[in-house]
């Protein structure tokens, strides 16, 4: 062994208690316990044969995102991100059209407006608030661009999400 270099006859040994901050909470050692998944067996009316219905995904992601391991935790809250925005709404803007006039229009401004208000402020954008004409609406909806069906306004709340152009009729 060269000289000048050290010899320790016991190495020392790091363990989690001498590593561990004295004013913080013990650090958990090894990974949370395992659970059963919920699990539960029925049978059918119909067949002599159990039927297991198990968590859906969602819930496991709540579970993860819950768990008392930190990693385990920052993942579950990674994959419920990713599952927000692949499953977000489309933001793209409406684009009104009223003769020869075309307008965009905020989706997130039209789906905080029921049917009736939010037909009511497309009108004052075009000018049309105190025209004598009855009008209504028509719009195309993703999938299916070219044709402009009618819309029902007590519907409005579940459509906009999905709708491409509207179209003010006379």
């Amino acid at each position: 062994m060269a000289e000048g270099v050290p010899r320790f006859i016991n190495p020392p040994r790091y363990t989690m208690a001498t590593l561990q901050h004295p004013n913080l909470p013990p650090m958990p050692r090894g990974p949370p316990p395992l659970t059963p998944s919920t699990t539960s067996t029925s049978t059918s009316s119909n067949s002599s044969s159990p039927t297991v219905h198990r968590m859906g995904i969602p819930e496991k992601l709540a579970d993860l995102t819950n768990s008392p391991n930190t990693v385990a935790a920052g993942v579950g809250e990674v994959l419920q991100a990713l599952a927000a925005v692949t499953n977000a709404p489309n933001s793209k803007p409406i684009m009104v059209e009223f003769g020869n006039r075309v307008m965009a229009v905020g989706r997130s401004r039209m789906m905080t407006m029921n049917g009736r208000n939010a037909f009511l402020y497309m009108k004052s954008k075009f000018g049309l608030l105190n025209a004598s004409t009855a009008f209504f609406l028509e719009a195309t909806f993703e999938g299916n661009e070219d044709r402009y069906v009618e819309i029902d306004l007590d519907s409005w709340e579940e459509l906009v999400v999905y709708m491409h152009k509207l179209r003010i009729i006379s």
